[in-house]
């Protein structure tokens, strides 16, 4: 078998439809396991559980390594971003973790593999790829949001600070209530709170609202379904294409 022969039959292999179906399939089984070892398992089946584990990392291995063969230059392969993470969350679940005292970090690290199911799913590649392009555009609304929600809160330790410390003794603790409001988690209950002593913090509240958790938020939505109605049209394929022309 010459070296093209070689690369083409792991190319096969990674193109393959068993193969990607095997790959999402071993992907769930560890979101399983990740979920079953946090129950107190008897003695018994923590061995298994523990095979199970290290049958996964192996195949997770075998699995990327297939891919950078079939790549064809490790270049290429760690070209594509979404590689690079899936090599780095591989290499991480390598990470040898031992005693009781890593409990914890053995199992976040068992978790963190379940995110290679973005990798392998192409519709949840292009969510986040529209989620990314998303950034820039939000960031602004976000940093807006930032600075009303600054202002609200300078506001607020000055009118209630005395009144209630524990919600908005400082600037900090107030920004943070503030940040409950616009989720409206229970709003009324904090307005309900002052507006005995201030009977038009009504206004306050109702103004930031508007604000923030109307307009702006708002503004984060329809942003977001902005790009992804555009991603979708970029990436659609009509089936006869002939109805493009």
């Amino acid at each position: 078998m010459n070296g093209n022969s070689f690369v083409d039959f792991f190319l096969k292999i990674r193109n393959s439809r068993f193969f990607n179906t095997l790959v999402i399939s071993v992907i769930l089984a560890s979101a399983l396991y990740a979920g079953v070892s946090s129950y107190d398992i008897p003695p018994n089946y923590v061995y298994l559980l523990e095979v199970f584990d290290y049958a996964i990392t192996i195949f997770f291995t075998i699995e990327i390594l297939i891919r950078m063969i079939a790549e064809k230059s490790l270049v290429k392969f760690f070209k594509d971003g979404w590689n690079v993470f899936d090599f780095i969350i591989v290499t991480i679940s390598l990470i040898p973790v031992g005693g009781a005292e890593s409990v914890f970090v053995a199992r976040l690290l068992r978790i963190i593999r379940i995110l290679r199911i973005v990798t392998v799913v192409p519709a949840f590649r292009h969510i986040i790829e529209a989620l990314i392009k998303t950034v820039p555009r939000v960031g602004f609304i976000a940093l807006l949001m930032f600075i009303f929600i600054y202002i609200w809160g300078a506001i607020g330790t000055l009118i209630f600070g005395e009144l209630e410390p524990d919600r908005w003794g400082n600037i900090g603790v107030a920004m943070l209530t503030l940040m409950q409001v616009a989720t409206y988690d229970d709003w009324g209950a904090i307005m309900g709170d002052v507006i005995g002593t201030y009977p038009l913090a009504w206004i306050y509240f109702v103004s930031f609202i508007i604000i923030n958790a109307v307009v702006l938020l708002n503004m984060v939505i329809g942003v977001i379904v902005d790009v992804m109605t555009i991603e979708a049209k970029d990436n659609f394929v009509p089936d006869n294409p002939e109805e493009t022309n």
